[in-house]
C-alpha cells in the first residue's frame, strides 16, 4: 500500500536563506510605501489646515472692519445668516 499526501520537499539552506531574505525585502518595501502613504496623507491635511486659517483670518479682518465703521446693513446680516445655516459651516464648527 503506498503513502498518501505530498512528499515534503527537501529544501537545502541556501533555498530557505534566499525566501528569508526576499521575505525581508519584501516586508521593508511594505513599510517604505506605507510611511509614504503617511506622509502625503499629513501633508494634504496640513494644507487643508493653512486654507481653513487663511478663511478664518479673512472673516476675522472682515469683522473687524465692520466693527469700526458700524455696518449694520441688512444684506451683510442675511449673508451671514445663510452662511451660518450652511451644513459645510456647521460641520468644521463642530
Amino acid at each position: 500500500m503506498g503513502k498518501r499526501g505530498r512528499k515534503p520537499m527537501k529544501s537545502d539552506s541556501n533555498t530557505r536563506l534566499e525566501k528569508s531574505r526576499e521575505s525581508a525585502r519584501q516586508c521593508r518595501h511594505r513599510k517604505k510605501l506605507r510611511y509614504e502613504y503617511l506622509e502625503e496623507l499629513v501633508g494634504d491635511r496640513e494644507k487643508a489646515i493653512i486654507q481653513l486659517q487663511q478663511e478664518l483670518e479673512r472673516i476675522r479682518t472682515i469683522c473687524q472692519y465692520l466693527d469700526q465703521n458700524g455696518v449694520n446693513n441688512e444684506e451683510i446680516r442675511q449673508e451671514l445668516i445663510q452662511w451660518s445655516d450652511d451644513p459645510d459651516v456647521t460641520n468644521l464648527m463642530k
